[in-house]
């Protein structure tokens, strides 16, 4: 059983509200779209923490655009950075070793469970990317880092506007996605069913680097930057991917 969250901190809570856990549950739910996202990272989410999410704070060119991010954002003063769709925190306490105050929310509740393992100091919710409890303007600014990829375009924008309006203005939003890979050109879905050997029901969309940009400008934010890599590791998926940093009006 997922212990009780903490009190919301300033910043994150939102009218007297706390998030309720109490209903969730791990297996493959039957509603669109959030509930098979959380019901299938509920599934893998030990897997995900003990196997994958520590390899991507070791790449240098990952960390080469958080600590850009991060200088960024402490230009604006202190505050609170949110991570949406942080997994198991991974980068939530990478953030906060660069002097960031980091506020981690996904909507999986065993993604949570395993973020309190790894990042045991941070400040850690169960919530939706789509109705953040957090007020207007509270952030300096937000990383999104692959939360978007199991999500269409209308749910990019809608999830991208939720972001803007808890980021102030001038803040920054920091966001990844996948582009292409060997038979996923730009604009297609793949339907991954199988996952750490468990039955999951995620499909996965390929932006175009273009199409990532105009969704990053009609939710409101000038892009300020792109870095676009291939695979470096054969561990990795063969994707080409984008990390891409946008400034809000």
């Amino acid at each position: 059983m997922v212990p009780e969250p903490p009190p919301l901190p300033p910043g994150l809570a939102m009218d007297g509200e706390t998030i309720d856990e109490a209903e969730e549950s791990t297996h493959i739910a039957s509603f669109e779209p959030l509930e098979k996202i959380r019901s299938s990272y509920d599934i893998v989410a030990e897997r995900y923490a003990n196997e994958l999410a520590d390899d991507m704070v070791a790449r240098p060119i990952e960390r080469g655009m958080f600590l850009a991010f991060s200088e960024l954002v402490q230009k604006l003063g202190a505050g609170i950075v949110g991570e949406v769709g942080c997994g198991p925190a991974h980068i939530a306490k990478h953030l906060s070793t660069l002097g960031l105050r980091v506020v981690g929310i996904d909507i999986s509740v065993a993604m949570i469970e395993q973020a309190r393992k790894k990042f045991p100091e941070g400040e850690l919710f169960v919530a939706s990317m789509f109705e953040l409890p957090v007020p207007t303007a509270a952030w300096l600014g937000a990383v999104s880092i692959y939360a978007t990829l199991h999500c269409n375009a209308a749910d990019r924008m809608r999830s991208f506007k939720e972001i803007h309006r808890v980021v102030r203005a001038g803040g920054y939003f920091l966001h990844s996605f996948y582009v292409s890979a060997p038979d996923q050109p730009e604009g297609s879905i793949y339907h991954l069913q199988k996952w750490f050997g468990f039955a999951v029901d995620l499909p996965t969309y390929f932006v175009g680097i273009e199409d990532g940009a105009a969704e990053m400008d009609r939710a409101g934010f000038d892009v300020m930057a792109a870095l676009v890599r291939e695979p470096m590791q054969s561990n990795e998926l063969p994707t080409r991917r984008c990390y891409m940093l946008g400034k809000r009006r």
